[in-house]
């Protein structure tokens, strides 16, 4: 509040008092007794005007200009021109033109959380009655638009020439005019007689009376429909429903929908919630669209709409979430529904998760079903379900042996465990068999299988904890229950693939132990602040095994009979791998380098770092078991900095090999031994 505000208001404060004073003053002079005048103002009144305000204390009358603007209680009327009568106790608000003569600023009327427009106002703040003219009004999801009004002392609104409709613009698509009518807040409305308008042509349609239930209570009640005038299913009615509230912490509504041409549909919207426990809403939906003549074929579609929020403070250790989207053909550009806000979605994902945390345990539990439709593919993916459980890692041996050797205690009692499992049943199909009901078919397309891991990892130091070594095995049991086998085609003279109903198991197996260690390295660079620069160098060398496993299958199934090798899980939920052995020699070196100067600016060292190079890092192998080509190629990546907003980023290849000066292609042997130096770059 402004302080030329706040002094209007005190003043005009100080003017209710002394008006109050002479009067009283004359009604003791007249009846020699005390009598207060019941109709001065009892509450304060704050006003404001932008353009003029001006008080005529003679007639007792205020004048505002401007986006005026009075407030008493919970009462707040805005206008372009207000004028308060102190003798009337009314206060009149109309709006104003702009310099195209176009009305602007139309008196807002506020009162709790009832909002009304209107062109003019007159209201009385004594008796809290109000004229009104050309009024617009909204109760809950109703619009009115009414030639003149009156509210009464009971909250009570008399009207005539109304406009009834769910339509919000100014000039309503269909409506309801009604001749006259009373509207009681939050219990009903009554009309006299009504007649249906579309795009403002009168209909046929119409009722000699209407009593529409109004309640803000829970009480079951109609709901009011949207017309449509045109569409590809002819006229006809949009959510024509009926609301039932279960009780306090369960409502559901119950929609139709009709056309003229037979299309129609049905759906139940269910919301609940608990405090503190859940919240969500249910929505299941039902559409038979007719083509109508000469085909007249009828088309059914059903939707399901799932949405679930478990509230942490009810359970912290289960959880339970749904976001369900389905739609029985696959096909989001047929809907009853004119708008249709899906039309362009063609993509549409129904998840349901639960899961369990154990306390003071290390294990979590969860389960998942989740459907994937895509209207392009023509296809769904359905996971029914997918069961997971982990074990975070565990130390059993931690203080377990009492052993002098420290380090060796340490190693021991480092020793982890992690362990994950993975069961899930999958298919995907094409969604013509949800259309024709094939469940049989859909049923044939499931892949089912478990996916089991167990990693064991330690950790330790030496040489005083400058060397780190890391052992670590790593097991995998992987269980199909379906297998392909491939075999000869002699009238297409190609191959054909199986998928049997059979169990399968693969193990899958690994060890490696990494040693890594950091070596720093200064250099005194030559100058007058003689910079000082860092070399950070971080080796590694490490050793990794692979046995063999799993074989492969030789079938003489190809082209011409010939031979093919192939993993019968090729199509199962869980590949195998620890096809091939592999025997692993595998090395590292990183290195990143800084320099340290001398800064003004920086008070608590005295010095700034400034990285040149932060990282550029050679990587590669050695496989014993190859027979040619054993060391790999280097892996080469580099990373710098030049300013904090940006940074440079370079990956090249480099092959150790020699290669055909003609056709560029690597051959098995070293660069070094034919000459060609210790090797080239392949790709930067």
């Amino acid at each position: 509040m402004t302080a030329n505000h706040l002094t209007r208001e005190l003043f005009f404060v100080a003017l209710l008092i002394m008006f109050s004073f002479l009067s009283v003053t004359a009604q003791q002079e007249i009846k020699d007794s005390t009598v207060i005048n019941d109709n001065l103002v009892e509450s304060i009144i704050s006003y404001s005007a932008n353009d003029t305000l001006f008080a005529d204390l003679k007639n007792r009358k205020i004048h505002l200009v401007g986006n005026a603007k009075v407030q008493m209680e919970d009462i707040t009327i805005k206008a372009g021109y207000i004028l308060i009568d102190l003798k009337t106790n009314e206060i009149l608000a109309s709006y104003r033109y702009d310099k195209d003569s176009n009305k602007i600023e139309l008196p807002g009327f506020t009162d709790g959380n009832e909002v009304i427009t209107c062109e003019i106002m007159r209201y009385n703040l004594k008796t809290k009655k109000g004229y009104l003219k050309e009024l617009d009004l909204k109760q809950d999801e109703f619009f009115f638009q009414m030639r003149s009004a009156k509210k009464l002392t009971n909250e009570e609104v008399h009207y005539r020439n109304g406009k009834l409709s769910t339509c919000d613009q100014e000039n309503p698509h269909y409506h309801f005019q009604m001749s006259k009518g009373i509207i009681i807040p939050d219990e009903r409305i009554v009309s006299g007689p009504l007649n249906l308008y579309i795009n403002g042509i009168p209909t046929p349609l119409g009722l000699p009376f209407a009593i529409i239930p109004n309640q803000k209570k829970k009480a079951s009640g109609l709901l009011f429909p949207e017309f449509i005038p045109i569409s590809q299913y002819g006229f006809g009615f949009q959510n024509l429903g009926y609301y039932i509230p279960i009780n306090d912490k369960m409502q559901t509504s119950i929609y139709s929908n009709i056309y003229s041409r037979g299309s129609w549909g049905l759906r139940n919207d269910l919301n609940y919630s608990k405090k503190y426990a859940f919240t969500g809403n249910l929505s299941l939906g039902f559409q038979q669209f007719r083509s109508g003549f000469p085909a007249n074929q009828n088309n059914n579609k059903f939707s399901i709409n799932w949405s679930h929020r478990k509230e942490v403070k009810s359970n912290p250790f289960w959880g339970f979430s749904s976001n369900v989207n389905f739609i029985s053909d696959n096909n989001s550009k047929n809907n009853l529904d004119p708008i249709n806000p899906e039309y362009f979605n063609n993509s549409f994902n129904s998840d349901i998760n639960i899961n369990r945390i154990f306390p003071g345990k290390p294990l979590t539990m969860g389960m998942k079903m989740s459907v994937r439709q895509n209207s392009l593919a023509k296809n769904i993916s359905l996971i029914s379900p997918i069961f997971n459980a982990n074990l975070t890692r565990i130390f059993p041996f931690k203080n377990s042996f009492k052993i002098n050797n420290t380090e060796l205690k340490k190693t021991i009692s480092r020793i982890g465990i992690s362990y994950n499992m993975e069961a899930q049943n999958r298919s995907t199909f094409k969604d013509s068999l949800i259309q024709q009901a094939d469940f049989l078919g859909i049923s044939k397309q499931f892949l089912n299988g478990i996916s089991q891991n167990a990693t064991l990892q330690t950790t330790m130091g030496l040489f005083g904890n400058t060397v780190k070594i890391n052992p670590s095995m790593n097991y995998g049991n992987k269980i199909n229950f379906q297998q392909i086998e491939k075999t000869y085609n002699s009238t297409i003279n190609n191959t054909n693939i199986d998928t049997l109903r059979r169990l399968g198991m693969a193990q899958e197996f690994n060890m490696s132990i990494n040693m890594t260690s950091i070596l720093y390295s200064y250099f005194r660079v030559i100058g007058k602040s003689r910079p000082l620069m860092r070399h950070l160098m971080t080796p590694s060398i490490g050793y990794r095994y692979v046995p063999k496993l799993n074989s492969l299958i030789t079938s003489n199934a190809g082209v011409n009979q010939n031979a093919i090798v192939y993993s019968p899980f090729e199509r199962s939920v869980y590949s195998a791998g620890n096809t091939q052995a592999a025997s692993l020699l595998t090395f590292g070196l990183n290195n990143s380098l800084e320099l340290k100067v001398k800064s003004e600016k920086d008070t608590l060292t005295g010095f700034k770092k400034i990285r040149l190079i932060d990282q550029f890092s050679l990587t590669g192998f050695y496989d014993f078991l190859k027979d040619s080509m054993q060391l790999s190629n280097i892996a080469m990546n580099l990373r710098i900095s030049p300013a904090t907003w940006i940074n440079f980023v370079s990956n090249a290849t480099f092959s150790p090999y020699s290669w055909d000066t003609i056709s560029g292609k690597t051959t098995g042997a070293y660069a070094s031994a034919k000459g060609q130096g210790i090797g080239r770059i392949l790709n930067t």
